[in-house]
């Protein structure tokens, strides 16, 4: 393997041509879909740290609910309730008149997954229902907010508490259906991962596998450039991964429910970074840390 592989964790340093500001997305592409905006710290991992990293199953939780979210949206298909949507637009549009400009890509996730802890407190496994519940409702999230890009203040409150709306109506159906596949994705995911230490490691991002081998690059270089990772200049030694012509592709990955609790969609708007061209991607022994940007 490559010497620099003897690093226990990696620095990403990017040089492109040319970033543009867009609006936040809530699950990032490059990432598999994963949350990652509210993670405290992401690393690349190689040879021990990453097999110890592998080793225990919780680290997949946010992966496998992120996975099968989209699995589970083929029978979990109730419609947002309408006394969820219409207090929400209701009270969303207020703001809308006050002058405050609300984004969807901002709000949505938060205003869903707020009554996850109090949904789960009670299950008996409050881990893996706080993944299926915070998956469920980032995916519905940006599913709605995802389209939008010039859209007014009003439609961006729409497709807000469209999208949280349709979450909690369709919640108790995705835990139901996550958990009947969750332990076999866990033991997939160790395989990757044990497969990937042996290749060129994996990102954990607060200890959690994200995914790794060649989709390593383009999800590091999403994080810097969506403003989520800063970069660390202590960095020891270097490899080159040799990308080609064309970065590498992501990993991927009758209904009943109930929604209760109120959703309401109100301005905390923020920037992230576009897409990048032209860049070149040394892997350094050192971390990759994520911070979070200060809301305007």
């Amino acid at each position: 393997m490559a010497a620099g592989r003897t690093a226990a964790s990696a620095l990403i340093a990017l040089a492109w041509g040319s970033t543009m500001v867009q609006s936040a997305h809530a699950g990032i592409p490059e990432c598999g879909n994963i949350r990652l905006e509210d993670v405290g710290s992401c690393e690349i991992r190689g040879e021990v740290d990453c097999d110890v990293g592998c080793s225990e199953l919780g680290v997949y939780k946010k992966a496998c609910a992120t996975r099968l979210h989209t699995v589970c949206r083929q029978e979990c298909t109730l419609s947002a309730d309408v006394g969820c949507t219409d207090s929400c637009t209701e009270s969303c549009s207020r703001d809308c008149d006050l002058g405050i400009n609300v984004i969807c890509s901002h709000n949505c996730f938060g205003e869903c997954a707020g009554s996850c802890e109090a949904s789960c407190a009670a299950t008996a496994d409050e881990t893996t229902c706080m993944a299926s519940c915070e998956a469920t409702c980032d995916g519905e999230c940006d599913i709605k907010c995802r389209p939008l890009v010039d859209g007014s203040c009003y439609k961006h409150c729409i497709e807000c508490c469209g999208g949280s709306c349709q979450a909690q109506a369709n919640m108790d159906c995705q835990t139901s259906c996550q958990e009947e596949s969750f332990e076999t994705c866990e033991y997939e995911l160790k395989a990757d991962c044990d497969a990937n230490c042996e290749g060129d490691g994996a990102i954990f991002c607060d200890d959690e596998y994200v995914l790794g081998g060649r989709a390593i690059p383009a999800c590091a270089q999403a994080l810097v450039t969506r403003g989520l990772a800063e970069i660390d200049l202590e960095a020891v030694g270097s490899i080159d991964i040799g990308l080609g012509s064309r970065g590498p592709g992501s990993n991927s990955g009758s209904a009943s429910g109930s929604g209760s609790g109120k959703a309401s969609c109100s301005a905390a708007p923020g920037m992230r970074g576009g897409s990048a061209n032209g860049w070149t991607l040394l892997l350094l022994g050192a971390s990759l840390a994520l911070v979070r940007r200060r809301r305007r």
